[in-house]
């Protein structure tokens, strides 16, 4: 081997040892202090400790200020990446603190992109402050940032006005994001919705939506989860004609948690008969219940004293 190999190799060892030494702390009290060759160590180091994830604030607010002080400042994926996994832990209530983060960027030059658009806007909605984001999204139009109009931030702000109870918003923008911007919402955002309009009793606002993925010539079709929420909605309004009816017409194949909404409703409505039928319905569909299945027809049977019954499930 020659002396310039060698010496190469041991300097190769030296920084390995060096760079686990220093980088195996990840406590509330510890700040790290890197001391590289380059800046690839660090960045390696971010990556690993981002898909790790984060315990406190002050490690990755730590991490971030190394990475600002970086004589050739990383790429804003690189901050990304740290701020999704800081957005993660939310049970350390971090989102006023990425927003902040990401205004320090900005003031140092480091252009957001869609991807960072994305995150902050996911910020303001948990902060309750859905029109935050999309002022924040009408500047980032309007100074020219990187965006591509996709349907990942429309879904975030959707469910932020769902879970804001803006739910005749919500409605409006998914129309706009549609029809004007000709953007094509995913399963994702159609299921936010459904989903959001069955929470607040708007079943009606549901199936409307339903019928218009279904009648539109291309696009995302209504699927098992989406017919089986708007059903589960209906059974539990006690709306049981109805769901028959949306049941009989459902365009996907019903599984057993929509057959167990169904006869749950049945038996609610002290419709026996129907129920039973409904379960016979269930077998020759070859359709095997399960646990819920069981314990609903046990609690049933119990609650009218039809103790046999429930012994014999």
């Amino acid at each position: 081997m020659s002396p310039i190999k060698c010496r190469f190799q041991i300097q190769s060892l030296i920084q390995h040892l060096h760079y686990h030494r220093r980088y195996s702390c990840n406590s509330p009290n510890f700040k790290v202090k890197f001391d590289y060759y380059d800046d690839h160590h660090l960045l390696a180091y971010v990556r690993e400790q981002c898909q790790s994830g984060f315990h406190d604030l002050e490690f990755p607010l730590s991490l971030f200020r190394q990475l600002m002080d970086l004589p050739r400042r990383p790429s804003i994926i690189d901050f990304n990446r740290l701020f999704s996994a800081v957005v993660k832990s939310k049970h350390l209530k971090p989102h006023s603190t990425v927003i902040s983060l990401f205004r320090e960027l900005d003031l140092w030059g480091v252009r957001p992109d869609s991807h960072s658009i994305g995150i902050i806007t996911n910020c303001y909605c948990h902060l309750g402050r859905v029109d935050f984001g999309f002022s924040f999204l009408g500047k980032s139009l309007k100074v020219g940032y990187p965006f591509e109009s996709d349907w990942v931030i429309f879904t975030t702000l959707i469910n932020g006005l769902i879970h804001n109870n803006q739910l005749r918003e919500a409605v409006k923008l998914l129309d706009k994001a549609v029809v004007k911007l000709g953007i094509e919402p995913s399963h994702v955002t159609y299921g936010t919705m459904i989903k959001g309009l069955c929470s607040v009793g708007d079943n009606a606002g549901a199936l409307r939506l339903l019928r218009r993925m279904n009648f539109r010539p291309s696009g995302c079709k209504p699927d098992l989860v989406m017919y089986s929420t708007l059903n589960d909605s209906l059974c539990n309004d006690t709306l049981l004609d109805e769901a028959l009816t949306f049941f009989s017409v459902m365009k996907t194949a019903p599984d057993v948690l929509t057959y167990t909404s169904i006869i749950r409703g049945l038996f609610n409505v002290c419709r026996k008969r129907d129920a039973k039928e409904m379960l016979g319905e269930m077998s020759e569909s070859n359709i095997v219940p399960n646990v819920t299945t069981y314990s609903m027809l046990v609690d049933m049977h119990c609650k009218d004293g039809m103790m046999d019954e429930a012994e014999s499930v």
